[in-house]
């Protein structure tokens, strides 16, 4: 009896031994662990701050058209005796294209000049008659209105005979020939194309927000899949005076210099749009932390200590930042792991 009694008693004070030991031999390891993860440096990677030039753009897409295009039809009605080009041609301005059947008109002008010049003459003789005579003065209002009669038509006349031959009203590449001679043409009926390639525009869209920033004659980079290792360089030479409220965009146009006839209208035409250069401290834009209205990095102090300092952003495009104050050149600027860390934080830069 008296033994198990003792057991009893002793069993507790065995427990708390046992605790004791264990805690004795398991708190200084822990604590020392917990003082040496507090001096351990987190591993980030980092950027030296760099004054750099970069150029702020936009990409857009859009459509070539030619400089001049137009359908060529025939202002009369008549047949097809000469067609002077064929498919594909190079033409001046003024180079003669369909010759419509004209003998009637150019018969018609013969006369009427003929008649002009004989009631010419007879002005010409009452002239000098009203000099003298009282009787002929009013016999010439009335043979001057001859006169000019027979002038307005003879210049109506002449119109009509020039439209019977169709000329080309710029330079330019004709297209396919859709008429033959003998063809019978009207105003309605398409003759062929003549499109201006000299100069190829490209009309695109630009976001509202950069409205402040167009400007004519600024330079603009295009690429055409046609041409793929190739770019085209242009300028900005209209800025549409509206801006479309359902997209909120504007239409620019863009005009590329096509000496060698490398584009073509129609071609779907890649743009890039060159707004402005910036010359400032150039970082990440992974590295920025945005807080509310306001713009934080992590800088690398000498004591390998993350420090949060306040930037002011310039601009941001194709994953950079341009700062213009927060951050001078040459510091070190946490680019990776920021939010691993605290202002305060012992860092490693790996690499």
């Amino acid at each position: 009896m008296f033994t198990q009694q003792s057991g009893k008693a002793l069993f507790p004070f065995i427990i708390f031994l046992l605790i004791a030991i264990t805690g004795y031999l398991y708190l200084p390891s822990s604590q020392g662990q917990m003082n040496r993860g507090a001096n351990t440096a987190t591993t980030v990677s980092a950027q030296v701050a760099t004054i750099q030039d970069k150029t702020l753009s936009i990409s857009a897409v859009g459509s070539a058209r030619a400089n001049q295009a137009i359908h060529i039809s025939s202002a009369q009605s008549d047949y097809i005796t000469k067609i002077y080009f064929n498919d594909g041609d190079t033409v001046k301005q003024g180079e003669r294209l369909v010759q419509l059947q004209n003998q009637q008109e150019r018969l018609a002008v013969k006369e009427l000049k003929i008649n002009l010049k004989e009631q010419q003459r007879q002005l010409k003789r009452l002239e000098d008659l009203a000099k003298s005579q009282s009787a002929a003065r009013s016999q010439l209002e009335t043979q001057r209105s001859i006169v000019e009669a027979l002038q307005a038509n003879l210049q109506l006349e002449q119109t009509r005979l020039n439209e019977l031959l169709i000329s080309a009203p710029f330079s330019g590449v004709l297209g396919k020939r859709l008429v033959s001679v003998g063809s019978f043409v009207s105003s309605n009926t398409p003759i062929t194309t003549l499109d201006d390639i000299s100069i190829i525009k490209v009309d695109f869209q630009v976001p509202e927000k950069h409205l402040g920033v167009l400007k004519l004659g600024m330079e603009v980079i295009g690429k055409s899949d046609a041409y793929s290792q190739q770019s085209f360089t242009g300028k900005v030479t209209h800025i549409d005076p509206r801006i479309d409220s359902d997209t909120r965009t504007i239409q620019v146009t863009a005009s590329f210099a096509n000496a060698n006839a490398m584009l073509r209208p129609g071609m779907l035409m890649h743009i890039e749009l060159q707004l402005k250069s910036l010359h400032a401290i150039m970082l990440p834009e992974k590295s920025v932390i945005p807080r509310q209205d306001n713009h934080y990095v992590f800088v690398i102090d000498k004591e390998n200590k993350a420090q949060q300092v306040q930037v002011d952003v310039l601009a941001r495009f194709n994953g950079w930042v341009a700062i213009s104050s927060g951050v001078e050149q040459g510091q070190r600027v946490i680019t990776e792991g920021v939010i691993k860390i605290r202002s305060g934080s012992t860092v490693m830069v790996k690499g």
